[in-house]
């Protein structure tokens, strides 16, 4: 007995005092150590947040990092960062090994390689990148005198050597001692050469491997690209021009070999090509590249159907996966962006809730059942859309993204909004009932999409284009064609706008098809109605404006609006001012700034809880941000360009945000029934203002996410839409869906152009806090001869002296909806935080 104590307190004494220790050690070129530190995360077998560790020893190599983790691993992750993620020395994440509890590293700055033993530190090329046939852009860890260091560079083909004309500083401001320099060659090299072995030697420095990126521009191909299926026949192409060879891998299920490899022939401007005879409906397929010295392999980047977890492209049959009568399905008809009211929607959290009362949570099949109620009888799901009566739903990433549970649907411990996009042609599985059947989800899609349509409501579907998940082995483009896809400095590091690791190059002309080809993809295939593009001003103007042109020529009704910024203090490519007369839509964050205040600080308070200086912003917002004169301009031509709102999955919910701001107000203490009076307000505002009204779902009866400005990966418990709180708070959605009702009803608030806006909305002098205007001479043909529209923003009743007349009050403080409910003339008293619409016929 003594003994069998002794062997159990020894294995819990070790397994309470395992440890596991890391070294790293770490030489910066440039000699410039300040701010960097490391970030470790343990990944196998417990996986749990990381932390930053700094440098703590110096010696002969650069510095060094002893790290003790009180845990038995056997490897984890290692991020190379500078200061509080200011940037990354090398964007990818990386991996350390780790045996006996042990493990040495040394990291090279810009190198993507962990070595095991210390590593040679003489000078090399950081990056060598062909820029076009002859000229090859390169950066040094030092500099050399390009004046008269020609004769001491040399480029090889392979085994030939290839002649150069010239070496010049790269920058022409930079002076000709420089680390960043151009070798011209004599001859151009050609699109064979681009698959072969080029190497660049420099005198004094390792050679370094010549990457082919923007001269690949003039290998555009717009030739087919993918699986095309036929009962007879199935063919395959994907463009890799830099692969000195292409094999499809062919499997009849899931399993590690394939049972069939096929060698592709290389056609015309790099793009591969493979013919199977026979019906090969069900099969799954990936490609192995070889390219610049290394075997690559990966799912198809033009992958419409794949398996769970996306490990193989799948072969479907697409007429199989239509529904009864697809073919009579359409876009539904939008005459203006004007005409939009827009609901923002995550398919699990419309149904995941278990007040929703729908049986298929979370999925696309259980967003579209009807007759479903919650608590005290409220509609839920797609009844609660149709009785609130939007026109449109904006749907949170459905295209296949890398996080998630496919297999056991577990939105508690792994749900996600799905930002993080893999493949941009492929039905994202979480929601699919059937996940394991490619063809299923494509049909589930399909089915949700013609439900919406039955209804007379749009499907606009959240793109994600600027970055992707990962990039080398977790990115499919970046295994095809390594770093053409993405935005590289000159290090060769990939750039990170996106604030994610990466930034797409958009520029770039596959890059720009494949975005094209996406979108007229979904439009043509699952018949949706728009697309709201993510992190849009990361995007080039060109490719926005041919995005826009290419789709309106399929669907003249399409809707298309972004996100204009560009991200981490990056100037937006196609931003707010870029618009010009592009009938493209961008986020109006100044009137959802005038509305809600700050949405980086939640105790800045906005105009609905009574903040000073927020009425000019408004009348901005009011008359759809064109230059309507003086100080109410903006960015707008048309009121088509702009979204106006309040809320949207990000930052707080409109009702937290003010909970917080109230909170923190030391002037007084706001009560439940002043926010739902805000809560209020900000609808009135949004949906009588020109331009597109744009409703994060929920916010039409207060919801909450606890506080939490940032659920994209918290659980469904929290995300979902809770019912009770719209039996709670039905007053606030009765008030919404009667504004809804009033705006669809009277094109009044639905004007098309800048000179009707001009010609027939007039702001009317008002008391501080308050925005008052009115629409006159049966504006935009609206059978309502006058209206008049008054927001009062103070805590306190405040005194207004109507217009002359009589006038009938259609939207009150307690009201909101298209009949007189009793009439106005004179003097009157504003209610506090609350809102007027009346009308004269």
């Amino acid at each position: 007995m003594r003994k069998i104590f002794s062997i159990i307190l020894a294995l819990y004494v070790t397994v309470l005092f395992s440890a596991t220790t890391i070294v790293v050690h770490y030489h910066r070129f440039d000699g410039n150590y300040e701010g960097w530190n490391l970030w470790i995360w343990p990944v196998e077998p417990i996986g749990q947040e990381g932390k930053a560790y700094q440098f703590t020893e110096a010696d002969d190599f650069g510095l060094k990092a002893t790290v003790v983790l009180d845990m038995d691993l056997t490897k984890v992750g290692i991020i190379v960062r500078l200061k509080e993620w200011e940037a990354k020395d090398v964007a990818k994440d990386r991996f350390i090994e780790i045996e006996n509890n042990f493990a040495e590293v040394w990291i090279l700055q810009g190198v993507e390689e962990i070595f095991k033993q210390r590593p040679d530190t003489s000078p090399r090329i950081f990056f060598a990148r062909l820029k076009d046939f002859s000229t090859i852009e390169a950066y040094a860890t030092n500099p050399i005198e390009t004046k008269t260091y020609l004769d001491r560079v040399k480029l090889f083909v392979d085994e030939r050597e290839v002649k150069l004309a010239s070496l010049e500083k790269a920058d022409p401001t930079d002076i000709t001692r420089t680390r960043h320099f151009l070798v011209n060659l004599a001859e151009p090299l050609s699109e064979e050469d681009l698959s072969r072995d080029i190497f660049l030697h420099v005198e004094g420095f390792k050679p370094a491997r010549v990457y082919a990126i923007e001269v690949l521009d003039q290998l555009y191909y717009d030739g087919p690209l993918g699986c095309f299926y036929t009962p007879q026949f199935s063919e395959f192409y994907v463009w890799s021009p830099v692969s000195k060879w292409v094999k499809l891998l062919l499997y009849k299920d899931e399993k590690e070999e394939p049972d069939l490899i096929v060698d592709m022939q290389r056609l015309e401007k790099g793009s591969w090509y493979a013919k199977l005879e026979g019906d090969l409906e069900g099969w799954l397929y990936r490609y192995r590249y070889f390219n610049y010295g290394k075997e690559r392999e990966s799912v198809d980047p033009y992958s419409k159907a794949v398996s769970v977890k996306s490990r193989y492209s799948a072969i479907v049959d697409f007429q199989k996966t239509n529904p009864s009568d697809w073919e009579k399905d359409t876009w539904v008809k939008l005459d203006s962006y004007v005409d939009a009211i827009i609901y923002e929607i995550h398919v699990a959290d419309m149904t995941g809730s278990p007040t929703s009362g729908v049986k298929n949570k979370c999925s696309y099949l259980g967003l579209i059942e009807e007759g479903t109620r919650g608590p005290n009888g409220v509609t839920t799901g797609l009844d609660h859309i149709k009785e609130l009566g939007v026109t449109h739903v904006h749907i949170l990433p459905v295209n296949d993204f890398y996080t998630g549970d496919e297999i056991n649907r577990d939105f508690e411990n792994h749900y996600n909004w799905g930002y993080d996009p893999y493949l941009y042609m492929a039905v994202e599985g979480m929601y699919s009932l059937n996940p394991f059947d490619p063809a299923e989800r494509i049909k589930e899609f399909k089915r949700m999409v013609q439900a919406f349509h039955r209804n007379n409501i749009g499907v606009i579907l959240d793109v994600v284009f600027p970055h992707t998940y990962g990039v080398g082995d977790l990115s499919p483009l970046d295994q095809a064609v390594p770093y053409y896809y993405y935005r590289v400095d000159k290090t060769g590091q990939y750039v990170n706008e996106s604030g994610v690791g990466n930034t797409t190059a958009s520029e770039r002309l596959m890059m720009r098809r494949l975005i094209v080809d996406t979108v007229v993809y979904w439009t043509k295939e699952f018949h949706v109605d728009g697309f709201r593009f993510d992190q849009m001003g990361l995007i080039d103007k060109q490719t926005m404006l041919l995005v826009e042109k290419t789709l309106r020529e399929i669907n003249p009704n399409v809707i298309i609006y972004g996100e204009p910024w560009g991200g981490w203090g990056t100037q937006p490519r196609f931003g707010k001012h870029h618009l010009g007369d592009a009938k493209i839509a961008v986020f109006n964050d100044s009137i959802r700034d005038a509305i809600r205040g700050s949405v980086f600080n939640p105790t800045v308070k906005g105009f609905v809880l009574g903040t000073i200086g927020a009425e000019t912003r408004l009348k901005r917002g009011v008359v759809g941000s064109i230059d309507y004169g003086g100080t109410i301009k903006d960015f707008a031509s048309s009121p088509e360009q702009t979204i106006n709102y309040a809320e949207c999955h990000d930052n707080h919910t409109l009702w937290d945000k003010n909970y917080l701001a109230a909170k923190a107000d030391r002037t007084r203490t706001w009560t439940e029934e002043e926010l739902k009076n805000a809560q209020e307000l900000a609808g009135v505002i949004l949906l009588t203002s020109q331009g597109v009204p744009f409703l994060h779902a929920g916010q039409d009866f207060c919801r909450t996410k606890n506080f939490n400005d940032n659920s994209y990966n918290a659980p469904i418990s929290l995300n979902a839409l809770d019912y009770g709180r719209k039996a709670q708070f039905i007053d606030v959605f009765e008030y919404h869906k009667g504004l809804i009702e009033l705006r669809r009803t009277h094109p009044a608030f639905r004007m098309r152009d800048a000179e009707q806006i001009k010609k027939h909305l007039v702001f009317l002098d008002a008391p501080r806090r308050v925005v008052a205007f009115m629409l006159k001479d049966h504006a935009n043909d609206d059978p309502w001869k006058e209206i008049l529209v008054i927001y009062n923003g103070n805590v306190q009743p405040v005194e207004f002296e109507l217009p002359e007349g009589e006038w009938n009050v259609a939207v009150d403080d307690e009201s909101a909806g298209v009949e007189a409910l009793y009439k106005l003339a004179g003097k009157i008293e504003l209610k506090p935080i609350s809102a007027l619409v009346m009308f004269k016929e």
